[in-house]
């Protein structure tokens, strides 16, 4: 039996899940709205198939036109390739407007050594990769954006040699982290923000070399494990129930 994408990418959200809240929270696909909402990127329409494209920008105009780099490449380049009707070429204007016509977006951008990549652009080196985008030499990757050399990565962006992360953001360096945003070097933390070469935190700010705090509060090693094992029990509840946690890290930064 041959694993489809979303197959490999579900085994490893339900790995990651039970490592950073204990037990498997359920199916990736239940996440999607919640997760969703983290990654970079849109689907557009296929100038040549009308099929979905994956694009890596949010930012395109409206009239902008898109092409399925991994499939549709050569249609594209017979497009490029046509001359421009000399009837049409009255002045520079007439010029410009009439090469526009040809300018067509890429979207699916798989590139390198690639595979089971879904509805993602600009994926470099990568494998298994769904709804994201500017992905290279990562592997179980859905929901990112800007992820470099990573796995177990999911609704994250812009955190670059990491693993078994869930909606972190601007972070370098993390292992097993929930809702943690602009560290560096850290692992074991929940709901923390500017932390640096810090372990076993949760709802920790601002922080270096610092471990088992909770609340910028340190604590006993078993009493933070005690501690730590009702409120990750309360995030988990509520992941499984509602398929969201209705707090972000991200909010913080917003107000800072």
């Amino acid at each position: 039996m041959v694993l489809t994408t979303y197959d490999i990418l579900n085994g490893a959200w339900k790995a990651t899940s039970k490592i950073l809240f204990g037990e498997e929270l359920g199916e990736l696909r239940e996440f999607d709205s919640y997760f969703r909402n983290a990654a970079i990127g849109k689907t557009a329409t296929s100038l040549f198939s009308g099929l979905p494209v994956w694009v890596a920008s949010e930012q395109y105009s409206d009239k902008a036109k898109f092409f399925d780099y991994s499939n549709e490449l050569d249609q594209y380049n017979r497009l490029i390739s046509q001359s421009i009707d000399i009837n049409n070429i009255k002045d520079i204007d007439s010029i410009i407007q009439s090469i526009g016509e040809k300018f067509v977006y890429a979207g699916n951008k798989i590139l390198g050594n690639s595979k089971n990549i879904e509805n993602s652009d600009a994926v470099v080196d990568s494998t298994a990769v769904l709804n994201s985008s500017i992905v290279e030499k990562s592997k179980y990757v859905a929901y990112g954006y800007l992820v470099r050399e990573s796995e177990n990565y999911f609704a994250s962006m812009s955190s670059g040699q990491s693993s078994h992360i869930v909606r972190c953001f601007y972070n370098n360096t993390l292992r097993r982290c929930f809702e943690v945003s602009t560290s560096i070097g850290s692992s074991d933390c929940y709901f923390s923000y500017n932390l640096l070469n810090c372990t076993d935190c949760i709802f920790t700010f601002n922080s270096r070399a610092k471990r088992y705090t909770i609340a910028n509060t340190q604590l006993t090693k078993d009493s933070y494990s005690k501690l730590k094992t009702k409120l990750i029990a309360e995030v988990a509840d509520e992941l499984k129930r509602k398929k969201k946690f209705d707090f972000s890290i991200i909010e913080i930064m917003d107000r800072a």
